[in-house]
């Protein structure tokens, strides 16, 4: 065994956290996301459009050039927001 991979913890680290740090920072991103969308709230597609360019830099960075395809994704959230219009004031 890798002498800094000795302990669970490390082995963690090493193995887990460090290589997907960017997937594991995103994931808040995705989650808000959706729940807004859930909510129909205007404002979650730009959380969409926001982890689709995350999953593009994550594939770009790790030379997974198939991941270019999330370019569409994020035009199809960019027309997706267009279409649900302007957001309505609050009525009281």
């Amino acid at each position: 065994m890798h002498p800094a991979l000795d302990s669970p913890l490390s082995w963690l680290w090493l193995e887990v956290v460090r290589p997907s740090w960017l997937s594991i920072a995103l994931a808040p991103v995705v989650l808000t996301g959706y729940w807004l969308l859930g909510r129909r709230r205007r404002a979650g597609w730009w959380f969409v459009m926001a982890s689709n360019a995350g999953l593009l830099a994550i594939g770009l960075t790790n030379r997974q050039y198939g991941l270019v395809v999330v370019v569409v994704l994020i035009f199809q959230a960019f027309r997706n927001w267009r279409g649900w219009g302007r957001p309505q004031a609050a009525t009281a």
